[in-house]
């Protein structure tokens, strides 16, 4: 019973430092509360974006190239584009990745690299040019033909070439092979839309004649680098000025100003970035 009375006593005369110590222990209790929630919502917010990710890259797997045509009867080619997490890159993800890496001269890791882009170009055309003949001997007539087309915007294409034909003592005629020469200019526009959350890659031209048979567009990102870097436990020195709550060697506790030198532990859950 004396003992009871004992520590009653103790808790009387200590009252405030006991107060003090459950106040800084309720606090400290709701910051490790705070840091477990902030981790929680991190790693929930990470999850949903990588389960996003793998469904936009199966819808863009099964995706193939659409023609939409515009206002102005021009026509843009459309697919919906991959999202790669270069930190974690799968099997299937790396072979795609890896033909680019070889023709480009890119480095095996991918830094710096914000985007891949692969397009198949498939030019129908015809041409009616126009011809002259020039008489070159008696026996020899040289042919020269040439069509120029401008489309504008940076696209154009020009054929010059000639071939000669002779005539034989049997009237027979028999041509050199042609000489050809093929200049062209096509300008390509693209964008990467997005919407509902989903990415595509557009592209167009003013060029006649040609069609985009295969569009792939891979972008690349890296998690790793979005996360917030892992607090760690440790030591810290520093010098503090400010206002707060203190208790004093008599356990009175006051409030005002505060000057001091601190050598302090802390565990990674205290810790803030």
């Amino acid at each position: 019973m004396n003992k009871i009375k004992e520590y009653i006593e103790i808790i009387k005369k200590n009252r405030t430092l006991i107060a003090f110590v459950f106040g800084a222990l309720f606090i400290l209790f709701f910051l490790r509360q705070c840091n477990k929630i902030e981790n929680l919502e991190q790693q929930v917010k990470i999850a949903n974006e990588n389960t996003q990710r793998e469904i936009n890259n199966a819808e863009a797997a099964k995706d193939s190239v659409r023609i939409i045509k515009g206002e102005n009867g021009k026509l843009t080619y459309t697919i919906k584009s991959y999202e790669f997490d270069i930190a974690n890159l799968r099997a299937d993800q790396k072979t795609l990745t890896d033909k680019y890496v070889k023709a480009l001269s890119l480095n095996k890791k991918l830094d710096g690299v914000n985007s891949l882009l692969m397009v198949d170009i498939e030019v129908k055309d015809s041409v009616i040019a126009s011809l002259r003949s020039t008489k070159i001997d008696s026996v020899t007539t040289r042919f020269d033909f040439n069509a120029t087309d401008d489309w504008q915007n940076g696209n154009s294409r020009k054929i010059t070439g000639f071939l000669n034909v002779k005539r034989g003592l049997d009237n027979s005629l028999t041509a050199t092979n042609p000489i050809l020469t093929l200049e062209q200019k096509i300008k390509l526009l693209a964008s990467i839309e997005e919407k509902d959350g989903i990415q595509s890659v557009k592209i167009t031209t003013d060029y006649p004649g040609l069609s985009f048979n295969d569009i792939e567009n891979i972008n690349l990102i890296n998690n790793k680098l979005n996360q917030k870097p892992e607090k760690k436990a440790g030591w810290s020195v520093g010098v503090g000025v400010g206002y707060g709550v203190m208790l004093s060697p008599s356990q009175i506790i006051t409030v005002g100003p505060t000057i001091g030198l601190n050598l302090i532990w802390s565990p990674k859950w205290l810790r803030f970035n």
